[in-house]
């Protein structure tokens, strides 16, 4: 009995300790902080649509919800939900395209610009506030293994 709860305890210790494990703890932190800055801040919008504002921020002409699916490879439904979300909120137009009036371009409208400005700023500022935490050679490293990590996964 006692080596069938070691074992146990050991991979509950593995889990914990695990890539995925810890990469989530980390992803569910800074969407939580990020989340509440943008409350403080005034900017109804949340973490997770922040990849699609951006995206068509620094696309900077009209994109397919297809395209951004792809570029953000995500599901084309999650895309075209958040795509629904931020139009209502008036940070995205969406109209449809000249050529096949089955696909909706998707852009940004002057409130969504401003905000991705703003909110540019927020994401630099809470970095810095992680990052201040390490030195400089920690940082490069840091980045480096993430780099890293990225490299092995798409192999």
């Amino acid at each position: 009995m006692n080596t069938t709860m070691n074992k146990f305890t050991n991979l509950k210790e593995d889990l914990k300790n695990s890539l995925q494990f810890k990469l989530g703890v980390v992803t569910k932190m800074v969407f939580k902080k990020v989340n509440a800055q943008l409350v403080q801040e005034g900017i109804p919008v949340l973490a997770e649509q922040l990849p699609i504002l951006m995206v068509v921020y620094f696309q900077e002409k009209a994109m397919t919800q297809q395209d951004i699916a792809n570029l953000l490879q995500k599901d084309k439904a999650g895309i075209q939900r958040s795509v629904q979300t931020l139009h209502k909120d008036g940070f995205l137009k969406i109209e449809s395209d000249i050529e096949d009036k089955r696909k909706n371009m998707v852009s940004l409208t002057s409130s969504g610009k401003f905000v991705c400005e703003r909110i540019q700023a927020l994401v630099i500022a809470f970095n810095n506030q992680v990052m201040e935490h390490f030195s400089e050679e920690e940082r490069k490293q840091f980045l480096g293994f993430l780099d890293r990590v990225v490299s092995v996964i798409e192999k």
